[in-house]
């Protein structure tokens, strides 16, 4: 290429589906010698799977394992847009035509929180080598499913019980020499009893008994490692505190703009990088005070402009008690969220406040609700829904057309000024809106993904 020319941007390939994807990740793995098993749900591989693919690796591998899976990844025309070190290292893909997303979760430990369970090399030993990809060997398979969730969850999952039981009556002894190392001979034996009688109410309230045991027999048996597990688990958590893998995100927009609507499809979309139970959606901001009393009554304010506003004492002492509640909500209730790798989608924020006091009844300063919001947690990102008020007012006659015009023009500039604000038509088809904005979220989470890992 001379010095003249220019690189072409290609657009990506097309999506090739799951099965094309985790069949060039499997075998890119193989061909570069990293050694590997699918943990569980394998069945339906490489065709489909549930929310994500639990793979182990040997802590020696991890780094590798991940560099040729995001290649193989690439070649597919996925993209990682999110990488999370839980006590896993968690990695997310998506394809930015298709929007599909996946994850694929690498085991470099069995472990609970600090304490090994298991070990990772000798589980990987024995594993049964299929023609795309290995599994585990049948009773280490049924262990980990019979010991990671009763450690963690006090339960023993009905799914897995029946697998349990036919591996540990086909393999009574090795079972209970395996439980052993980490529980105790005593333990292990009870264990096995229970399981064998299908008394699986028992086995689970020996939940706090078989902690105790994996807490004092690493702490007595193997101290040095176990310190130097608990410091790299404090780094990790700290790094995560400081760069949370969740994603914050605020919609504005004047009435009739569909933001309800549209964060309702954004949700579904992304559901398979931020899991449903991990979502927070809030209309306006946190509640923290009397939280009871001011559930939301699902009922649309007809008549936003309709009370007299408040005096300039009154306004300014319901702004500062709303200034508090989303402080304190932003702390208290949205990190803990953005901790797990949740999304939280906030309808509005205290961006309203700067565009239409009026439906807050408020005479106060411009320039004192910047003052006092500057120091609010900021969302990632804040999309703004825009449409012609002819549209809006054709949709919602909440308020006269010329508020909605002024509201429109309001929004516009104040979103034009935020380093992280996107305008969207919302004007077009509500599902061509919210793939709009799933697209926008994805490729932010891309680009914030590079800068991290530098």
């Amino acid at each position: 290429m001379s010095t003249m020319e220019k690189p072409i941007n290609l657009p990506p390939p097309k999506d090739p589906g799951l099965a094309a994807l985790l069949t060039g990740i499997f075998q890119a793995w193989t061909r570069e010698g990293v050694v590997f098993l699918i943990l569980r749900n394998y069945q339906e591989l490489p065709a489909a799977t549930t929310n994500d693919v639990d793979v182990l690796v040997g802590p020696e591998q991890v780094a590798k394992a991940e560099e040729v899976m995001s290649r193989a990844a690439a070649q597919c025309g996925y993209q990682l847009h999110n990488r999370v070190e839980f006590a896993t290292l968690a990695c997310y893909f998506y394809h930015p035509e298709s929007l599909a997303q996946i994850q694929i979760d690498l085991f470099s430990t069995l472990k609970w929180h600090t304490f090994k369970l298991f070990s990772v090399s000798e589980v990987l030993a024995r594993r049964v080598q299929r023609p795309l990809f290995a599994i585990p060997d049948p009773l280490d398979e049924a262990l980990v499913s019979l010991v990671s969730p009763l450690i963690y969850q006090g339960q023993v999952r009905e799914k897995y019980r029946a697998g349990i039981l036919r591996a540990l009556q086909s393999q009574t002894d090795q079972a209970r020499a395996r439980l052993a190392e980490t529980f105790g001979a005593e333990l292990a034996g009870e264990m096995v009893e229970l399981i064998q009688r299908q008394e699986w109410s028992e086995l689970e309230r020996l939940a706090a008994r078989l902690r105790r045991a994996v807490v004092t027999r690493r702490l007595r048996r193997h101290p040095f490692q176990t310190l130097a597990s608990l410091w790299d688990d404090s780094l990790r958590f700290f790094k995560r505190l400081a760069y949370p893998a969740g994603l914050m995100v605020a919609v504005l927009g004047a009435d009739g703009s569909g933001k309800s609507t549209v964060a309702r499809e954004v949700v579904q979309a992304l559901q398979n990088t931020f899991k449903p139970g991990k979502m927070l959606e809030v209309h306006w901001k946190p509640v923290v005070f009397f939280s009871s009393r001011r559930r939301p009554t699902g009922q649309p304010n007809l008549n936003p402009h309709g009370h007299a506003p408040r005096g300039r004492v009154a306004s300014l002492l319901y702004l500062l008690g709303h200034w508090l509640e989303f402080l304190l909500g932003a702390q208290f209730q949205f990190r803990p969220v953005l901790f797990r790798n949740g999304l939280v989608l906030v309808d509005r924020y205290h961006y309203d406040f700067l565009v239409d006091p009026r439906r807050y009844r408020l005479q106060v300063p411009r320039w004192l609700v910047k003052g006092l919001f500057g120091c609010i947690r900021k969302p990632d990102l804040v999309f703004l829904l825009d449409a012609p008020p002819e549209i809006l007012q054709s949709r919602k006659q909440e308020v006269p057309p010329a508020e909605t015009a002024r509201q429109v023009a309001a929004y516009r500039e104040l979103v034009r000024g935020l380093p992280q604000g996107r305008i969207l038509d919302a004007s077009e088809p509500i599902d061509r809106v919210a793939k709009a904005m799933t697209g926008c979220i994805l490729d932010h989470l891309r680009q914030r993904a590079q800068r991290r890992r530098g």
